[in-house]
């Protein structure tokens, strides 16, 4: 999909929020499960999500003919749920941490089904990177990527493709104020734990920095921006009413990030738009404010 220009010029969007289940993750999903065994089909699909990588694996799934399971958390948004549910996913609620924890231990693996890991997966970060080479296919002279981060499989894709291909382009990370471990682990330079996400923006409630990703942050990013609930319901009313794109607020994460930091940025700069699955009641406010 074609990076579409914002209203300033020189600023670029890139419309993941476009994809088959509206956000990026079908990408690493599909590049994963499309390389499934037979036996691996056969035992069924299991994840942990908040909503949008759990509708990647069951669409995947579905397309694949096999069974899924998503465990959630307890304060998943209704939309995506039953949007997981419509494709035929099998839902199990569990508190935010434990599944947040279950993501740096082998407990999915041992449920007798195929675990497809939100980010942690090589397969899945591959299919995440291919963001970054449309980015460079249609702005070859891209400066500049904002990209929303909960897990960091879309980031670190995304920067492994550039880096690679355009290494003086600069990839940045960002992240809700009230969900922010990855400025504060790189500042630190250890995996950090910041609690229960208080933020709006349930596509990067991230609560920790991952070990085995710290690393991969260090190396690839230009730094990490961070922005407040509020700065993203003004990102997502510019979105609508300026470019007529519907963004959840992990999707308007990374224009908030690039309006508010702005001086940091070297021209021409592309927004990964990363969602497009907003609450409705959210998005009625937000046009209404």
């Amino acid at each position: 999909m074609p990076a579409s220009r914002f209203d300033d010029g020189k600023t670029y969007l890139k419309l993941e929020c476009l994809q088959p289940t509206g956000s990026f993750k079908v990408r690493g999903a599909w590049n994963r499960m499309s390389r499934s065994t037979d036996e691996e089909l056969r035992s069924g699909f299991v994840t942990v999500s908040a909503g949008n990588h759990g509708q990647a694996v069951a669409w995947c799934a579905k397309k694949l003919g096999a069974d899924c399971t998503v465990y959630v958390p307890n304060d998943a948004l209704r939309r995506k749920v039953e949007s997981m549910e419509s494709m035929g996913a099998k839902i199990i609620r569990r508190p935010h941490r434990e599944i947040m924890e279950s993501m740096a231990d082998d407990r999915m693996g041992k449920l007798g089904m195929t675990y497809i890991h939100p980010f942690g997966d090589p397969y899945v970060v591959a299919g995440q990177g291919t963001v970054g080479l449309e980015i460079l296919d249609d702005l070859p002279e891209v400066r500049s990527v904002v990209v929303p981060v909960g897990g960091g499989g879309l980031v670190n894709g995304i920067a492994f493709a550039i880096r690679a291909k355009k290494p003086e382009a600069k990839v940045y990370g960002v992240q809700a104020e009230g969900a922010a471990p990855l400025p504060k682990s790189l500042s630190t330079g250890r995996p950090e734990y910041v609690g229960d996400p208080k933020t709006i923006a349930d596509g990067i409630g991230a609560t920790m920095v991952f070990d085995y990703m710290l690393p991969l942050f260090k190396e690839n990013l230009a730094g990490a921006f961070t922005v407040s609930d509020q700065e993203m319901k003004i990102a997502m009313k510019q979105l609508m009413k300026e470019s007529h794109v519907v963004s959840e607020p992990a999707g308007a994460s990374s224009l908030a990030a690039a309006l508010k930091h702005s001086a940091d940025l070297v021209e021409p700069i592309v927004c990964v738009v990363s969602g497009g699955n907003a609450d409705p009641q959210l998005l009625a406010e937000v046009l209404s404010s």
